[in-house]
């Protein structure tokens, strides 16, 4: 009668996670690794290539990714400022200007009116 007992008790430690295997080391999901951000020279060539593929200005999904990965964050909050404009009037001059700027110091030039 006692061996069905401990066979029982030992099966629900080891179901509990007390043995001696130790458990895999936990991950951190709270931070991203600093390869997930845009540098200011990426989100300005993605940006040049949205204009390029486009025609004249870029895009609003273009313009939200580099708001949310480029680490700089005059770019990024001049972007998230672009969408903004263009949610509201359809045109953001101010905030395409300042992108405009801000990559001609990473060395791209835009060819944002």
């Amino acid at each position: 009668m006692k061996a069905p007992l401990v066979t029982a008790v030992a099966a629900a430690l080891l179901a509990a996670g007390c043995s001696d295997v130790p458990a895999p080391p936990a991950r951190d999901h709270a931070t991203l690794p600093t390869s997930a951000g845009l540098t200011r020279l990426q989100a300005c060539e993605r940006l040049l290539a949205d204009i390029t593929r486009h025609g004249a200005a870029p895009d609003i999904p273009a313009l939200r990714y580099i708001a949310d990965h480029a680490v700089a964050p005059r770019l990024a909050a001049d972007a998230r400022t672009a969408v903004r404009d263009i949610g509201h009037t359809g045109i953001a001059p101010v905030a395409l200007g300042l992108l405009r700027e801000d990559c001609a110091k990473a060395g791209v030039h835009l060819p944002v009116p």
